[in-house]
């Protein structure tokens, strides 16, 4: 949603209600943040994108997703494009996106409507889905889309970085969909890279 302007005057103009809605686009347009990683400096080299489930590695829905983070990756130095078995570095990433009813679904895995894992279930892969503070658990009108990127030494398997982008919207809106979510989370999940550790900050998309 992009930023809504209004001069002062138009500002006195408008009743409270509009007020109101206009401070609701405004505060909707950031994502909430989690980096980890222990402040040493981190090297560059190349880099190859997984899924934590390798089943999932030839899906097209997933392939697409791995190139949004890969850009954000060379962006920052990494060389992307080589098999798992050739890089220095291995990038897992793991996206979720939950329904109001608590829900999980995975590029290329659903296990969604009806069968889906709830929010808080310790149960495989919904060990890792988060859910903004504050948001309602139970409304079918909004879903929530997060973006987690471990990062480890190929060679040691040493985790190096950690980080999770989280923003939860309406269903109808146009970052409900993963196609338009991924990008946007993963622009904001390595901005300012590696980032503050062990804080959960809101990074405008």
């Amino acid at each position: 949603m992009s930023m809504i302007r209004l001069s002062a005057r138009a500002l006195k103009a408008l009743p409270l209600a509009a007020l109101l809605a206009v401070a609701a686009c405004s505060n909707n347009i950031y994502a909430d943040v989690t980096r980890f990683h222990s402040n040493a400096p981190i090297s560059r080299g190349t880099l190859a994108i997984v899924p934590p489930d390798p089943a999932m590695a030839d899906s097209l829905e997933f392939r697409t997703h791995a190139e949004s983070v890969a850009v954000q990756m060379r962006r920052l130095g990494y060389s992307t494009g080589l098999p798992a078995s050739q890089v220095e570095f291995i990038a897992t990433l793991d996206i979720t996106q939950v329904d109001g009813m608590g829900n999980v679904s995975r590029p290329g895995v659903s296990v969604g409507g009806g069968v889906g894992v709830p929010i808080g279930s310790n149960a495989g892969v919904g060990a890792n889905v988060s859910v903004p503070v504050g948001s309602s658990r139970r409304n079918p009108a909004l879903r929530t889309t997060t973006v987690a990127v471990n990062i480890q030494r190929r060679a040691d398997r040493v985790q190096i970085w950690d980080g999770r982008a989280t923003k939860e919207v309406s269903a109808n809106d146009n970052l409900a969909a993963a196609t338009n979510a991924v990008p946007a989370l993963a622009e904001a999940l390595f901005r300012e890279f590696p980032g503050t550790p062990g804080q959960t900050v809101r990074v405008r998309l």
